[in-house]
C-alpha cells in the first residue's frame, strides 16, 4: 500500500534519516524514491540535519559519559564546599562585626551607644524676685500675655 504525499511529508519530520536518504523498505521510503516533490524535501531536510550536526560539532569538544560525570561530580563537591563555607564564614562574620562595635570608639573617644551627658542649658531669668521670695512664671495661649506669681 503506497502513501500519499500529505502523509509522507507529515512522515518526514519524525523520519530516520536512512528514510530521508530513500533506504530500507518502508513505505515513505519508497515513496521518497519514487515521487520529486517529497524527494526533494526530504533532501533538504537530510542537509540541514547535516549542517546542525556540523554546526554543533564546532561549538566545543565531545566528552564521554564518564568524563562528563566526574566534571558534575567535582563542580557539585566545589559547591557543597561554599555552601558549607557560608555556615562557618556567616556566623564569624557576624561576630566580628559586634566586636567591632564594642572595640570601636566614636571621634570624640565615646564608645558607641554610650549615653552623653550635656549641661543644663542657662536659662537668664525674665523676672528678677526680692531676695528670699520665690517667682513662678506661667505662659497663655496668647504669647504676649504671662502671669507672674511671688510666694
Amino acid at each position: 500500500m503506497a502513501i500519499e504525499c500529505k502523509t509522507a511529508l507529515e512522515l518526514l519530520l519524525a523520519a530516520e534519516p536512512t528514510e530521508l536518504a530513500g533506504q530500507g523498505d518502508s513505505e515513505l521510503a519508497a515513496h521518497i524514491r519514487e515521487c520529486k516533490r517529497c524527494g526533494a524535501v526530504a533532501a533538504r531536510l537530510l542537509a540541514g540535519q547535516g549542517e546542525l550536526a556540523g554546526a554543533l560539532g564546532e561549538l566545543g569538544p565531545r566528552t564521554d559519559v564518564e568524563e562528563a560525570l566526574s566534571v558534575a561530580r567535582a563542580r557539585r563537591r566545589r559547591i557543597g564546599w561554599q555552601r558549607r563555607g557560608w555556615r562557618v564564614a556567616a556566623p564569624l562574620a557576624a561576630a566580628a562585626a559586634v566586636a567591632a562595635l564594642f572595640l570601636a570608639r566614636l571621634p570624640d573617644g565615646r564608645m558607641p551607644g554610650e549615653m552623653v551627658l550635656l549641661p543644663a542649658p542657662r536659662i537668664e531669668p525674665a523676672v528678677e524676685a526680692p531676695l528670699a521670695q520665690n517667682v513662678m512664671v506661667f505662659e497663655t495661649r496668647d504669647r504676649s500675655a504671662k502671669v507672674i506669681w511671688f510666694y
